[in-house]
This record gives C-alpha cells, structure tokens and sequence, in this order.
C-alpha cells in the first residue's frame, strides 16, 4: 500500500511539472492554470440542443480555455457521454413542415469512473444554491449524478478538494431562465430572491478566494437576448407570406391568456405547439379562439420582473469581481450586442437569429459549438486583461463548418412552420429547472396551512 501511494504521489508530480512545463509556453500572466476548475449550470458543462453530449462537450468553453491556457490536449476531465447524450440530442425531424423533437434513444456516461473529481463539475440545470447544497440527482431527469456521481460531496466542494489554482465561475443563469422559459414569474418560485442570491454568491466566491485560487466570473444575460424568447411574433403571421394578417390595415395580435398581446409581450418557442392547432388566433381568421397558455407567453410585466432581478443578481457579481479582483466577464452585454449588431467571421455573419443566426443551438438557448468557441474567447479577453496575459484566442474558423446546426438550415420565411414539440419542451424545461409543476401543465401545489392558535 505504502509503494502505490508513493507510486501515485510520483505520477502526481510528474503530471503537475508536465502541465506546468506546457502552461509556460502560453503567457498566462499572474493565472496559473495547472490545475483549472470550471463551475456553473448547462452553459459551462457544454450542453446544447437540449442535450449533455460529448459531440458538444468536448468544445465546452472551458475545454477550450484549458487547451488555450495551457497548449494541452489532455488532462481536463469532463462527464462526457456518448451520443445521442442525455436526453437525446434536438433534431430536425422535418423540414415541412419544420419540426424540431429529441433524438430517441439515451447516451451513455464514457469516464464515469474517473478516480477523482472532473476538473469541468458545471451540472446541468443547477442554480447557485446548489453548488452549496446539493449532492445528488432528485429525479430521473436530473444529471447531478452524472456530475458529481453520489460522493456525498457538493460540486463546489469537488472543485476545491482537486486544488485550483484557476477557476471560472458562471452560475445563477437557471435562477431566472426557469421564469422566462416557462411563461411564469414568480419571486421565490422561479426566480431567486435577490438577499438569498447575494449571500449565496458571497459564500462560494469566498470559499473559492480562501483556497488563493484566482478566478474568472461572469454574469447573468437577459433573457430577451435568446432565440427561445424573441424568435415568434406576438401578431398573426402569414405562412404562405411569412407577413402579418393585416385587417383594416393593422396587424392582429395573437390571444394571449389576458386578452390580445400587447406591447413587449413575447411568444415562446414552446408555443409552436399550440399555433399549430390553431390556439391564440380567432375563429374569424381560421383559428380556435382558444388563448395561447400562460406557459407559453411572457408578458412585458413578467420580462421586466425578470429582467430588475438580473440587474441585482449583476450587481452583486460585479462586485464580488471586483472584491477578490477576478475577471468579470460580461456576458449580458456580450449577449446584447450579438443581438443588436451580431458578429462576422471570415466575411460570415452569425446573428442571435434561431436556427439561422449560427450561434444558438435548436433548443433556442444553449450555443452551438461555434457559439461556445466564441464565449471561450470572451472568458480569455477577460482574463488577459485581469492578469496581464497574453493567452491566444480560439482560432473560430473550425467551428464555422462545425457540428450541427449548421447555418442556413431552415430559410427564414419557413419558420412560420416550426413546430417545437411537446417532448422538446419538456426536455428543455426539465434541464433549466423549472418547477415540475410548470413542466406538466398542472397547477402549482399548495402551501400546507398553519394551524390556528
């Protein structure tokens, strides 16, 4: 027993002065990246398309950032799983009509037997409360044990005990898109209170400082930078023009749940679904008069709840960067100009448009690879920045003809087709933890009453 554990320390040390002999080829600054952890939810671990797949997770952004830092190829351990991942990847199932469903089938963990933590413990649908609670999965749907594998350790806590002497640090995305993805808002329900958020977010970063670990944060985006929110108008659209139905010259809105939509009211990509069967249009024009479901439509005064906790929840990020002097990545702003202007690579635009745009995946939220090399890219400016490096960026060119979808997949005028399916939904509410309740359609349960006194 005495030779294996001097055996391991030996391999252990040889692995550090490997790893520190090629992270001295890359200017990295005052960061040190022998051993780099990554913490968060789904937009850390790689996930896209509604699925955890290895065809993604081997292009996370902190893979990439890991292979940038430190000129390796190895060494940066992640869940991975085979295709079509878990659950199975979005597909497009048709193209008329344009429908978008999860590949069947499920696939399997490849390294769950790692003799340690993974260097990438991102889980999934987590929220920032999580990563000081939570140790193992409380459904089926849940990927927690993919990650964290019932050590009986939080993923903060398996992020520390591996040692970092770098971490990046992007949570408390699910803590509001559980609002915006399923149509309902509610303050303590889907969306964090903001005390809770702030005395949370001090705990890990705190925790993350005591270990001397420097750190790369980055902030939450609004929700009305994301295809799944803004793709489908709130008026009634024309299939064969892809134009709004004009009567007496004005376009008609849809029939949300509080009567016609008004403006800075959003369609959800889940409401495909219900416009197909003719929900939310009037009888008068083909439809069924039926409203479009709550769940299905975010109201201007929901977007603007959650849009007051973002700015909070940025605040408080922004201020722990500046506390413990990391590298603030501001992924809001980021996410707001490719909405606004959009990028170009190699004469190519990529937009945030869905399914054309390049950057976001078929489920409407999570990148495609090209769109997490990008992010990649912003983690390393930041970084640079920070601690007066000079780590190359990701070359983007690969990514441009990578992994589906592909641009120009679907053309513009056939997205007055799409039709984002119930299972679809499903998957991705699940994976953005939603409250099972909003997934099933069913009514929220009842707080149980006080007795009288």
């Amino acid at each position: 027993m005495h030779r294996l554990k001097t055996l391991a320390g030996i391999l252990t040390l040889a692995s550090l002065l490997v790893a520190g002999a090629a992270s001295a080829a890359v200017n990295t600054g005052s960061a040190n990246f022998s051993k780099y952890v990554a913490l968060g939810d789904s937009l850390t671990a790689g996930f896209s398309s509604g699925s955890i797949n290895r065809t993604y997770q081997v292009n996370s952004y902190p893979a990439l950032i890991y292979r940038q830092a430190t000129g390796m190829t190895t060494g940066f351990e992640q869940p991975l799983v085979s295709e079509p991942g878990l659950p199975g990847i979005l597909r497009l199932v048709s193209l008329r009509p344009l429908s978008i469903a999860p590949t069947p089938g499920t696939g399997q963990p490849t390294n769950l037997n790692l003799p340690r933590p993974y260097d990438n413990l991102a889980v999934p649908g987590a929220k920032l409360h999580d990563l000081l609670t939570k140790t193992e999965s409380t459904s089926a749907s849940d990927p927690t044990d993919l990650v964290l594998r019932r050590l009986g350790f939080t993923q903060l806590q398996q992020g520390l005990s591996l040692k970092p002497t770098f971490v990046t640090l992007w949570i408390g995305n699910n803590d509001v898109l559980g609002a915006a993805t399923s149509g309902i808002a509610i303050g303590g329900v889907t969306l964090t209170p903001v005390d809770q958020f702030q005395a949370d977010y001090t705990a890990v970063v705190n925790a993350i400082a005591s270990t001397n670990a420097k750190m790369a944060l980055a902030n939450i985006p609004d929700v009305t930078s994301i295809p799944f929110v803004t793709t489908l108008s709130r008026f009634i659209v024309n299939p064969a023009t892809n134009q709004p139905v004009l009567v007496n010259g004005q376009p008609v809105p849809l029939i949300g749940p509080n009567g016609p939509l008004q403006a800075g009211d959003f369609v959800l990509l889940t409401a495909t679904a219900e416009l197909a069967q003719g929900r939310g249009i009037p009888t008068a024009l083909g439809g069924s008069g039926q409203p479009l479901s709550d769940t299905s439509v975010l109201s201007a005064a929901e977007a603007a709840t959650i849009h007051d906790y973002i700015v909070a929840y940025n605040q408080i990020i922004a201020k722990a960067a500046t506390d413990k002097g990391a590298a603030l990545v501001d992924a809001n702003a980021i996410l707001k100009d490719l909405a606004t202007n959009g990028i170009r690579v190699g004469g190519i635009s990529y937009t945030s448009a869905f399914l054309t745009g390049g950057v976001f995946s078929y489920d409407g939220v999570h990148p495609t690879a090209f769109g997490y090399a990008y992010i990649a890219n912003q983690f390393i400016d930041a970084i640079n920045k920070q601690f007066g490096g000079d780590i190359p960026e990701v070359d983007l060119y690969p990514f441009v003809f990578g992994p589906l979808p592909k641009r120009g997949v679907a053309p513009a005028e056939e997205l007055t087709g799409l039709v984002f399916t119930a299972e679809a939904r499903r998957n991705l509410l699940q994976s953005l933890s939603v409250p099972q309740w909003i997934v099933d359609g069913t009514k929220p349960p009842r707080k149980p009453r006080h007795p009288r006194g």
